[in-house]
């Protein structure tokens, strides 16, 4: 490029920032002025997906195209499928960029819940409920027959097969939260029906409902797995080593055991949301702690990778701005998550913007959307360190975790609470994948032992730092790779 074109080209590029920030932009255009970041050709990691609203079809595209996202198409319900038979409307349209090239446009789909449907529940066999003889409260048996789920899940895979029948689908999202709950919600009533009680026998509440819960919830995905043999991922949400595991006396009440929940998802799907119980990036409840907490649960299973539901924030008017965490500390969280073996993720909002997609979303990228980009860069930069994840195993570290005592921490020691590190090493090479992070405080130097390779400084960044290390001559060499390989490619 001539001088004389490159200063044309940042002309542009000034213009379309311009224009996009001086009295408002819609989503697609702060997309287009922001730096694109930069992923390894031919990477294999899954893209990435969302959870929230219909967003513009142009937005989507984009997002698809340059931010490492799959193609939405929305829910894949009766009401999409007859859009389909349309060639102008936007799900027909998603579908033939889909089908034009699978690799630049993965599609991504919600499954459709059929248990949220009252015509569905209505029609369904006496033997499905616990009925509270005290309030005649219905709620769903932990005995409710199989071919009850058998037929919602055939309600919910025959519109995906019209979908399919047009476009191949990438990822199934199944968003969960129907059927049976967990024992804190329903565990009375269901200790007042005589079937059940017989069913569980001497065993824990824990046991019997994860038992349960898993067995109807395989029927489901079995039946999607099946309608949709060639996808990259099912994911369900949720499917996971409990993040509350052992923090406090009555965690199991609140969960289900991913001993025999793993079957339901591809991979392991935790959920962290920002000051959403939890404490945020430090405190007695952090988010960093839950994620290693169930990481370490899924490595003992032999689950070393996972694709997690998350987000730095959402509006929460009682909250106000403590709603929304700090993007940077955001970055740096998400990078040890990475590290720690997240191959990538559903980036959930849980407000509808104000204002909608009518007009412009603001003069600056509203947080919903600055949360969706910082994904996606984070998602670049591990994209040039794919075989260390996939190849590789997060170290427990010499200490215990601060809640589940019989499994490692699944970090370093820094020797400051509020800087983190974890580290994860190649399975067959001399090779380190590093990350420190500044959860509280500003970005300072800490130094680690890692088994092997040694003592190491790391600079502990508000946004993280991630190294890769490797002995040379019985000497640890790091270098940063979220500064080169993962550094955002500017604006045509």
């Amino acid at each position: 490029m001539s001088r004389r074109d490159g200063i044309a080209a940042w002309t542009a590029l000034l213009s379309v920032m311009f224009a996009a920030t001086a009295k408002g932009a819609t989503a697609l255009e702060h997309l287009r002025a922001a730096a694109r970041p930069a992923f390894r050709d031919g990477h294999t990691l899954p893209p990435l997906t969302r959870w929230g609203w219909a967003m513009p079809f142009d937005a989507r595209v984009e997002l698809a195209e340059h931010w490492g996202y799959a193609l939405e198409l929305g829910e894949a319900n009766a009401g999409l499928a007859r859009q389909l038979e349309d060639p102008k409307s936007p799900p027909s349209k998603l579908c033939a960029l889909a089908r034009s090239d699978p690799k630049r446009y993965p599609l991504f789909v919600l499954a459709h819940r059929a248990c949220h449907r009252q015509d569905v529940t209505k029609a369904l066999p006496p033997e499905t409920w616990c009925v509270d003889p005290d309030s005649g409260r219905k709620v769903w048996s932990p005995e409710a027959p199989d071919e009850v789920f058998a037929r919602v899940a055939g309600l919910g895979t025959a519109p995906l097969r019209e979908v399919l029948a047009k476009a191949p689908v990438a990822v199934i999202l199944n968003g969960g939260e129907y059927a049976l709950s967990v024992y804190g919600h329903h565990g009375k009533i269901w200790a007042k029906d005589a079937r059940v009680v017989q069913a569980k026998g001497k065993r824990s509440w824990y046991e019997y409902i994860s038992r349960c819960k898993a067995r109807q919830e395989r029927i489901i995905s079995d039946a999607f797995r099946k309608a949709c043999p060639r996808r990259r991922l099912y994911i369900y949400y949720y499917a996971d080593g409990c993040p509350h595991r052992s923090r406090y006396a009555g965690w199991g009440t609140w969960a289900w055991d991913y001993k025999h929940m793993r079957p339901v998802s591809d991979l392991p799907s935790s959920s962290i949301y920002f000051r959403h119980f939890n404490s945020g990036w430090t405190g007695s409840n952090d988010m960093l702690t839950q994620v290693l907490n169930a990481a370490g649960q899924q490595i003992a299973l032999g689950e070393a990778l996972s694709y997690n539901w998350l987000n730095a924030g959402w509006s929460r008017p009682k909250m106000g701005g403590k709603a929304f965490g700090d993007l940077e500390r955001y970055e740096g969280f998400l990078k040890c998550w990475y590290t720690a073996g997240m191959i990538g993720g559903v980036a959930g909002y849980f407000a509808y913007p104000k204002g909608g997609f009518s007009g412009d979303v603001g003069a600056d990228p509203p947080h919903w959307l600055r949360q969706m980009m910082v994904l996606g860069r984070v998602h670049a930069i591990f994209s040039h360190e794919e075989e260390l994840l996939r190849g590789g195993d997060l170290l427990g570290g010499p200490n215990r975790h601060r809640w589940s005592k019989d499994l490692p921490a699944c970090e370093l020691p820094t020797g400051d609470p509020a800087a983190r590190a974890v580290a994860r090493k190649h399975r067959k090479r001399g090779q380190w994948l590093l990350t420190a992070w500044a959860a509280g405080g500003g970005d300072r130097r800490v130094t680690v032992t890692v088994p092997t390779l040694g003592r190491v400084a790391l600079q502990a960044r508000r946004r993280g730092s991630v190294y890769r290390a490797v002995l040379r001559d019985g000497k640890a060499v790091l270098r940063r790779v979220d500064e080169d390989r993962g550094k955002p490619e500017t604006r045509p």
